[in-house]
C-alpha cells in the first residue's frame, strides 16, 4: 500500500534535496527556528514550504512516524517502570512505601477510566454506525 495523506499519494511527491534534508532536522529540533538554522535554512522558507500540500504531506507523515518510535519506546519501558514502582512498595521507609502504593493505586484508576471511556467510546461508535446504515 503506498502511504498517503488525504488525497495525496506521498510517492508522488517531489520534494528537492534541500527539502528532504530540512525536515528530519527540523523534526528534531526544540523549535522551528533551531531547526531552520540546522538545516541552513530561514523559517520563511520552511514556511513557505509549507504551503505547498505535498511538502506539507510529507512532513506530517514523517512527524507521524517520529511520535509513534517514540510511543514504542515509551510502551517497552512500561514493564520496567512497573517494576520498579511496586518494588517500591516494599522498601523499608513508611513514607517510600506510602508513596509507591498511592502512585500503583492512582495510574491503575487511571487506566481503568481510560479503558472504561475507550469502551463505551466503542459501543456508541458502533450505534451511530448502526443507525446511518
Amino acid at each position: 500500500m503506498i502511504p498517503s495523506i488525504g488525497k495525496i499519494s506521498l510517492d508522488s511527491v517531489k520534494l528537492t534535496a534541500r527539502q528532504r534534508r530540512a525536515i528530519p532536522l527540523v523534526l528534531a529540533a526544540k523549535n522551528i527556528e533551531e531547526g531552520c538554522r540546522a538545516a541552513t535554512i530561514t523559517p520563511v522558507t520552511w514556511y513557505a514550504w509549507l504551503k505547498n500540500e505535498g511538502f506539507k504531506a510529507v512532513v506530517e507523515a514523517q512527524r507521524e512516524a517520529v511520535v509513534s518510535e517514540a510511543l514504542d519506546r515509551l510502551k517497552s519501558a512500561v514493564k520496567g517502570a512497573v517494576e520498579g514502582m511496586t518494588s517500591l512498595m516494599g522498601a523499608e521507609e513508611k513514607n517510600i512505601r506510602l508513596r509507591a502504593c498511592e502512585r500503583v493505586l492512582e495510574y491503575f484508576l487511571k487506566a481503568k477510566e481510560l479503558e472504561d471511556i475507550e469502551e463505551r467510546l466503542g459501543r456508541l461508535e458502533t450505534l451511530i454506525g448502526e443507525k446511518k446504515a
